[in-house]
């Protein structure tokens, strides 16, 4: 694993009291992810596990991503799947929200996820959403450098970490709620 994607484990799971040990796993079905694990999610694994995990979420899935594209030339483009995903979620009773900023999300999508019962909010004129995000049933966390875009699922090298962890969960979400707020 890069030293970068090592460093930032290491600080969200000294944040979230977690001891590493262990828990560093490749990747697995949603069903297979045990409570305090961290598991890396490097360049196209990324897209497999959270789709998995977007489709076998329950509750919610609370987004805050920098950029968010829909190709509707490409209909079964990774982020074009994902967007549907979210949208499945939300038409079968998930609360899907997310915060996205103005400037590099492409204005189609808002109109199909907004259809499908997606609650989608831009963060604040005065501040650029460069995070990447995602909250899953207040338990899963995913927090890297993936945007929804075709280059950066198809193509680029990216680093992420999904981690099962309530307690750190709920520290995000209190962080995604206070920008839905204040969006």
């Amino acid at each position: 694993m890069p030293s970068l994607a090592k460093l930032m484990v290491f600080i969200l799971v000294f944040l979230s009291g977690l001891v590493l040990g262990s828990f560093l796993l490749p990747a697995k079905p949603p069903a297979e992810i045990g409570e305090n694990q961290v598991i890396p999610l490097n360049d196209r694994e990324y897209f497999s596990t959270l789709k998995n995990l977007i489709d076998s979420a329950n509750s919610s899935v609370h987004i805050l991503m920098y950029n968010v594209n829909y190709y509707p030339s490409y209909p079964d483009s990774p982020s074009n799947l994902l967007i549907h995903a979210l949208g499945n979620a939300s038409e079968r009773g998930v609360g899907v929200k997310i915060i996205t900023d103005e400037t590099p999300t492409e204005k189609p999508v808002l109109g199909i996820l907004r259809e499908r019962g997606v609650d989608i909010k831009f963060d604040s004129k005065d501040v650029t959403t460069h995070a990447k995000l995602i909250i899953i049933d207040s338990k899963i966390v995913i927090i890297g450098s993936t945007n929804w875009s075709y280059y950066s699922i198809d193509k680029n090298h990216e680093a992420n970490v999904l981690i099962n962890s309530e307690s750190l969960a709920k520290e995000f979400e209190g962080y995604f709620g206070r920008i839905w707020v204040e969006s």
